[in-house]
C-alpha cells in the first residue's frame, strides 16, 4: 500500500512554478515577427530597441515589445489603426506621455 503522507510531503517539497509567461523580450530577443495585415500593411514585432535598429525595417512599421504592451491596451480597433497611420507617416514610435517638468497637462 502506498505511503500517501509521503507522497503528499514530497509534492509539497517540490519547487513551485511560478506559471508566468517568459517575458516578451525574452522571447523575442535577436529575431523579429512580421505581420501583414489588409487594413494595417506590414509590421514587425521586435524585443527591444537594438532589436529594432538591427532589422533595418523603418521605425514606423517596427514595433517593440514595450510599444506593442502599449498599444494592446487600446480597446478600440480604429484608435490602433490611427495610431499605426501616424507611426508610420512619421516613422515614430510609441512610449508614454509625459509632461515637462512645472507644466501640468
Amino acid at each position: 500500500m502506498p505511503d500517501y503522507l509521503s507522497i503528499a510531503r514530497r509534492a509539497l517539497d517540490r519547487p513551485k512554478e511560478s506559471g508566468q509567461p517568459e517575458p516578451l523580450e525574452d522571447v523575442l530577443k535577436g529575431m523579429a515577427i512580421e505581420l501583414r495585415s489588409d487594413a494595417a500593411g506590414c509590421l514587425f514585432i521586435v524585443a527591444d530597441e537594438d532589436d529594432a535598429r538591427r532589422l533595418g525595417e523603418p521605425r514606423g512599421a517596427v514595433y517593440t515589445a514595450a510599444e506593442l504592451r502599449r498599444v494592446v491596451q487600446i480597446g478600440d480597433p480604429v484608435t490602433v489603426l490611427e495610431i499605426h497611420e501616424w507611426k508610420r507617416r512619421f516613422n515614430g514610435r510609441v512610449r508614454e506621455y509625459q509632461t515637462q517638468k512645472g507644466k501640468r497637462a
